[in-house]
């Protein structure tokens, strides 16, 4: 596990990804440069939203849309909110269509990730299925340029979205990273009440890609969108451009940290092999054989319950006249359920992760080819599992 052996002393992993480099071959902050509108601001196929909430939280995505002059794709789970069709008349006709996945059905978009059945989160199977969705879409439909964009995520600009989609040429993955309200687990805003933590990662919520260039699938499990990119990441293929908000969350829940603590141990034991590996010239396997170790995953455990129990002493010096405060709270339920896990559940997700990728990509490729979303869902044999919204 190298030489220091603590793989969560890293406040941060943003030195795995990469940046666009300036004219002189420096990397630069993407709001210091110009950006190119020469082609009016149609830099973008398509952006996709998994949703849940209401109508209104949609208009954000659906101005994007309007400006980049691109399509806009919905995707609700089994009924669609009221109000909906105003929300949707500001694009021009036929640019979006809203979805809603029937649950009964949408299984069908599940990829075979053994997660243990009291791990896994009602919310993690719902977003991983939206955006393999998603992502089997915009490979039917050819396109090269996708953006996925969560509901709750702000100051998207057209101008930022061009300066990401442009690195799209040289990475299959390009993050604009949420600063403003971080989108983190609760075991990491839990940190930074107590005073430490870095910024945040990359996530699925403001991720653009290149669909024909993906080799990786959501999984049901918290940080599903880690995983997706995880394969890009050893490779060195995962770029960062640009700065977003998120609206403000309640983060701390103890409902939310136990469905947040497998996945979290999981998402930051594999960067650590990233970080410790780099972009090593080496098959797959080989590459995540550490991860198929139970040995690793007991030292990972064995750290992180450290780790939670010294935020606990902090988090109690900070809330001592107030033990019932919810980020006190959350980090006690963290730590039980993480008394709880076994190294070999987090092996058998690897093994099965590890096939369930080469069984993907094999899909991949003998998808059908498209010319609109009806097309695709029709192709991929999906009609049935999503109700197309009139």
């Amino acid at each position: 596990m190298g030489d220091d052996g603590e793989p969560f002393d890293l406040e941060s992993y943003e030195h795995l990804l990469r940046r666009a480099p300036d004219e002189a071959g420096t990397a630069t902050k993407s709001d210091d440069r110009p950006h190119d509108t020469s082609r009016g601001g149609a830099v973008i196929d398509a952006i996709v939203v998994p949703t849940i909430r209401s109508a209104k939280q949609l208009r954000s995505a659906v101005r994007l849309a309007s400006q980049l002059r691109c399509q806009l794709i919905a995707v609700y789970s089994d009924e669609f909110p009221d109000g909906l069709s105003q929300v949707l008349a500001e694009v021009q006709p036929g640019q979006a269509t809203a979805l809603a996945l029937r649950s009964g059905v949408a299984r069908l978009l599940d990829v075979g990730t053994a997660v243990p059945p009291d791990r896994l989160s009602i919310c993690a199977v719902d977003i991983s299925r939206k955006r393999n969705l998603g992502l089997l879409m915009g490979r039917s439909c050819r396109w090269t340029r996708m953006l996925f964009l969560d509901d709750d995520i702000r100051e998207v600009s057209a101008e930022k979205a061009s300066s990401a989609a442009t690195l799209l040429s040289q990475y299959p993955v390009v993050g604009l990273q949420v600063l403003r309200f971080p989108d983190a687990s609760v075991v990491g805003h839990a940190r930074r009440k107590a005073g430490s933590g870095g910024k945040p990662f990359i996530s699925g919520g403001s991720m653009m890609v290149n669909p024909q260039r993906m080799r990786g699938f959501f999984p049901p499990v918290y940080h599903e969108d880690w995983l997706f990119i995880m394969d890009h990441l050893r490779l060195g293929e995962v770029a960062i451009e640009g700065t977003v908000s998120q609206l403000h969350y309640q983060p701390f829940t103890t409902a939310r940290a136990e469905l947040e603590e497998f996945g979290d141990i999981l998402g930051m034991g594999l960067l650590w092999l990233v970080h410790e590996n780099g972009d090593l010239s080496t098959d797959e396997r080989s590459y995540w054989r550490e991860a198929t170790n139970p040995i690793f995953w007991r030292d990972i455990l064995r750290q992180r319950a450290a780790l939670l129990d010294d935020l606990c002493r902090r988090l109690e010096l900070i809330y001592r006249d107030q033990p019932k405060k919810l980020p006190l709270q959350s980090i006690r339920a963290a730590q039980k359920l993480c008394d709880g896990l076994s190294p070999d559940e987090f092996v058998s997700f690897v093994e099965e992760w590890l096939d369930s990728l080469a069984t993907w990509r094999t899909g991949l490729t003998d998808l059908p080819r498209a010319d609109s979303v009806a097309e695709a869902l029709a192709e991929l044999g999906l009609l049935h599992a999503v109700i197309i919204y009139d």
